[in-house]
């Protein structure tokens, strides 16, 4: 079975581009998927300033040009690869809307973001195309390895967890990539700065042992029946992103993957607060946010009422 079948990847016709398509061809040299499409969305009235600067007189169709600038880009930077299947889109309209449709409609199982694209930034539209793909989404920086040897998952006890784990492990296979999950716990409230060195100690020591049976019963309860270590980390900051990517530089992690589910409050769509941050710009190793793609599609359905 293949990880990955359908594979979009979201362009935006800057520098970017170049460093994703890259990315997204190591990618399918190992997990063969059959297709890979390159989409952009334009607005009505938008003309790139690079290729209204080539053509200054326009003499046909900005779709047509804006689609042979892609397909140019792509050729000069992806290998060809037999059995895959390459198609290039081109839609108008918001770019959160429009790409999170045609994942739906064409069941896309990964799109590819960069972290740093144009329509996708740093704040809350990023979070809204993260938040509302029914896929699972990769982000990728400029820097990001083109290798995946060692895979970290956070490990957070709940359905979406199995979900990563299950996905991860897939991953692990057909990449040789070895596999770690990584569990932050927190403090009781009842513990006190005010307790002693030892008494601290003492603690730790005994979460620790605590989040390891709870791991255990983890991967009894879902009969995962998987062999992959789990190591733990306390929590002082209240900061689990932080203490998980940490881990990840510290071990050699060259792929993070986090099971996440959304959110609704009021008209806030939203990650979970952890896979959000994950998934924020400056963090040059790639981060896989997966999802349950029922509960996706699910909650796509009441919300836009498709």
């Amino acid at each position: 079975m293949k990880v990955f079948r359908n594979i979009l990847v979201c362009l935006d016709l800057t520098e970017m581009d170049e460093a994703i398509i890259r990315y997204v061809g190591f990618l399918a040299s190992i997990f063969r998927p059959s297709g890979l499409t390159f989409i952009h969305v334009m607005e009505s009235n938008e003309i790139p300033e690079e290729i209204a600067d080539a053509f200054p007189d326009l003499g046909k169709p900005l779709s047509d040009i804006v689609n042979e600038e892609i397909r140019e880009k792509v050729n000069e930077t992806l290998d060809e690869i037999d059995g895959v299947k390459v198609s290039i889109v081109l839609e108008y309209g918001l770019p959160t809307e429009e790409i999170i449709q045609y994942a739906r409609n064409n069941r896309i199982d990964l799109a590819v973001l960069g972290k740093k694209i144009g329509y996708v930034g740093e704040g809350s539209v990023a979070r809204r195309i993260v938040g509302l793909m029914p896929s699972s989404v990769l982000l990728v920086s400029e820097t990001s390895p083109h290798q995946i040897s060692k895979i970290l998952v956070r490990m957070d006890f709940s359905k979406t967890s199995v979900i990563a784990m299950k996905t991860a492990k897939d991953i692990s296979e057909t990449a040789g990539a070895e596999l770690e999950c990584h569990h932050v716990y927190k403090l009781p409230l009842a513990y006190t700065p005010k307790n002693t060195p030892g008494e601290a100690k003492k603690l730790k020591v005994k979460l620790g042992q605590y989040v390891e049976n709870e791991y255990k019963a983890f991967i009894k309860k879902n009969k995962l029946d998987y062999k992959y270590p789990c190591t733990f980390s306390m929590d002082i900051q209240g900061d689990e992103a932080h203490m998980v990517y940490s881990h990840a530089i510290k071990t050699g992690a060259d792929l993070i993957v986090s099971g996440s589910r959304i959110k609704s409050q009021l008209a806030n769509v939203m990650l979970d607060r952890t896979s959000e941050k994950l998934a924020g710009a400056n963090k040059s190793i790639p981060v896989l946010v997966v999802k349950d793609m029922k509960q996706s599609i699910g909650f796509l359905k009441s919300l836009f009422e498709y």
